[in-house]
């Protein structure tokens, strides 16, 4: 008579660690994909649209616009880690992160469409009501997308899959972008007739409802794999938690390298509408700039996994940040030149795109590193951070934009040529510091050579415990 497993036998049986190293299908990679494409139809909306309707829909000053997208969006993202604890600490009959967007993502649509509504009134109400519903709709996505972003580290623990699922992701977020760039403005024109602020809420409506269908599709396709660990060492308190995520030196390196990446998307998907109205003086090309940086997007999604694979995961990143760089100051000889302007854009969000591809993989192996010196793995918690950094890098980019903008004396429908010059070096010259400033982070990042010793250690730990390293 066979004698039941406990429960720590299970999660450690050899069985249990080939499903852990196990390597997801075509399938459930592109239900990675799908989530990325969700949560886009809500982000990328947000940073490409959402400080232009706080300026020339809803006419909140700019000054007034940059501070409540770096107020609001620091004090939503500080909740992030809070969420990632909780994650940590889930375990239901639905799983660990899918509770969260099948019961996550109806309220996330329902705030994205009241963020994109404005009351109207001309006084400081409109203000107020964008400040509470920037800060709900944050909240709501974390609650959504720091579960999702950490199912990559409950899929599997072979980091070449990890890539190749983070290319998928960001193929989804690209699509999601492209979707944006192509189709926001008709369908706000074409809703609309002529009524922005009706045109804006019809179209945001259409894509929170689809990205809400979309979360779902991917609770369907996606298996977690990795065991729940439920146990001592992961009941501590968030001060605990936090104070062990500061030890692990790589995630910090990843953090503030994700940090600055993303003020650098918030800096440009938030400044096209600018460049192409007060540059090229032709508010229809914020189209063509967006497309270009999408589909320059969605080709870094199948060229960053060989090319980070061919040269490592910090060289890669760092030669196409330095390649982004001098295509970027390249765009100054054709500032004004719509075509040869796209042209040159695009190679450099071509090869500024292969670190948005890298980074969430490089997350998901600092969770080893963090398995291994804490003996907890720490998924939400260190998701939650990366988040975090997203969010408020977004915010930061986008609040740089609003204050470049003000300084320049920026006003709606009024350009001249100081504006037109102010606009384009802030549109030029932004991205190319935060592009220096992610370099030098990722100086300090060199996990890639020690992770299979890691994961060798970490296996070789769960069939025989020993003792954890670090303590």
């Amino acid at each position: 008579m066979s004698i039941p497993l406990s429960k720590r036998q299970r999660e450690t049986s050899p069985e249990h660690l080939l499903a852990a190293e196990a390597r997801p299908g075509v399938v459930e990679r592109l239900g990675f994909s799908l989530g990325d494409l969700a949560s886009n139809l809500t982000w990328s909306t947000i940073t490409s649209y959402l400080l232009f309707f706080y300026t020339d829909v809803a006419f909140i000053a700019a000054a007034a616009a940059g501070t409540l997208l770096l107020l609001a969006r620091v004090l939503d993202a500080a909740i992030d880690p809070l969420i990632g604890v909780i994650l940590d600490r889930t375990h239901t009959r639905f799983g660990r992160a899918r509770p969260y967007l099948i019961f996550g993502a109806p309220v996330l649509a329902i705030l994205t469409v009241l963020t994109f509504w404005t009351p109207g009134t001309g006084g400081p109400f409109d203000l107020v009501w964008a400040y509470i519903t920037f800060i709900l709709v944050g909240i709501a996505y974390s609650v959504v997308n720091v579960p999702y972003g950490s199912l990559m580290t409950m899929v599997t623990r072979d980091s070449a899959s990890r890539m190749s699922i983070a290319g998928f992701r960001n193929a989804g977020a690209t699509i999601g972008l492209l979707v944006i760039s192509v189709g926001t403005a008709p369908l706000v024109g074409l809703l609309g007739q002529g009524n922005m602020r009706l045109g804006y809420i019809l179209t945001v409506s259409i894509y929170a409802v689809v990205g809400m269908l979309l979360f779902w599709v991917v609770c369907f396709l996606v298996k977690e794999r990795i065991p729940f660990e439920s146990n001592a060492r992961t009941q501590g308190s968030l001060k605990r938690s936090l104070r062990a995520l500061l030890k692990n030196k790589y995630w910090v390196s990843i953090f503030f390298a994700a940090l600055f990446q993303f003020a650098r998307l918030g800096a440009i998907t938030g400044g096209a509408i600018y460049y192409a109205s007060n540059v090229l003086h032709n508010t229809q090309a914020v189209g063509l700039v967006l497309l270009a940086f999408a589909i320059s997007g969605l080709l870094s999604s199948f060229v960053a996994p060989p090319f980070v694979k061919w040269l490592g995961h910090r060289r890669g990143i760092i030669i196409s940040l330095v390649a982004n760089v001098m295509f970027s100051l390249a765009m100054i000889l054709f500032a004004s030149n719509l075509w040869g302007f796209i042209a040159v854009f695009f190679v450099a969000s071509l090869a500024g795109g292969i670190g948005f591809v890298a980074l969430p993989a490089l997350v998901s192996d600092s969770v080893e590193f963090q398995d291994l010196i804490t003996g907890q793995r720490s998924e939400g918690l260190l998701y939650s951070g990366y988040s975090f950094a997203t969010k408020v890098g977004t915010a930061i980019g986008g609040a740089m934009l609003a204050w470049g903008l003000s300084t320049i004396g920026y006003s709606p429908g009024e350009t001249s040529t100081s504006v037109s010059t102010g606009v384009a070096t802030i549109f030029i010259g932004l991205p190319i510091v935060l592009s220096l400033l992610q370099i030098i982070c990722l100086a300090f990042y060199s996990l890639q050579q020690k992770l299979p010793e890691i994961t060798g250690a970490l296996n070789a730990r769960g069939v025989a415990p020993v003792s954890e390293a670090g303590n």
